[in-house]
């Protein structure tokens, strides 16, 4: 077993005073290393946001900027699902109006953001007064696949607040 040696008060105060400057020098080294890490971090930020800018310009440039699925749950009901960019005019308006013009009610409706990828996901589950064949339901995707190819711009934060059908969106 290894026994210590009782400090006198005087040592005590003798290696405190001593540590204090050696403890103030290690502080001033960490405060000197957080200093330069908190500099690089607008650097790193600056070319992240320049890397998405790149990304989005990349995604303004494909030819579709936008992917409908329909999926008919019975003969009368249909799922359709939206992805568009969101720096890409928003079609939704256009196609409920359009739907609504074919016989389509709209059922229910909700969307998201996907803040990584920059797209918003648009979800319509609509019912027709009507059975419809197999050549109105093709019909209906490639409808769908014109009326979203269709404009440019569109600020999607204001689309929660449009009501259809007295249904929220």
């Amino acid at each position: 077993m290894f026994l210590q040696k009782k400090l006198s008060i005087p040592a005590t105060v003798s290696r405190v005073v001593k540590f204090i400057p050696e403890l103030r020098q290690q502080v001033e080294g960490l405060i000197q290393k957080k200093e330069v890490l908190l500099s690089s971090i607008p650097r790193l930020h600056g070319e992240q946001n320049h890397m998405q800018e790149d990304r989005r310009h990349d995604m303004s440039s494909r030819n579709s900027l936008s992917a409908v699925s329909t999926n008919w749950l019975n003969d009368s009901e249909v799922a359709i699902q939206l992805s568009t960019y969101k720096v890409q005019k928003s079609p939704l308006a256009e196609i409920l109006f359009s739907l609504e013009e074919d016989g389509f009610l709209l059922l229910n409706a909700s969307s998201f953001e996907s803040f990584r990828s920059g797209r918003v996901f648009y979800n319509l589950h609509l019912q027709v007064e009507r059975t419809t064949s197999r050549l109105e339901r093709e019909v209906l995707n490639e409808k769908l696949q014109s009326l979203c190819g269709k404009g440019k711009e569109f600020n999607h934060e204001y689309i929660g607040s449009m009501h259809f059908n007295d249904l929220p969106i």
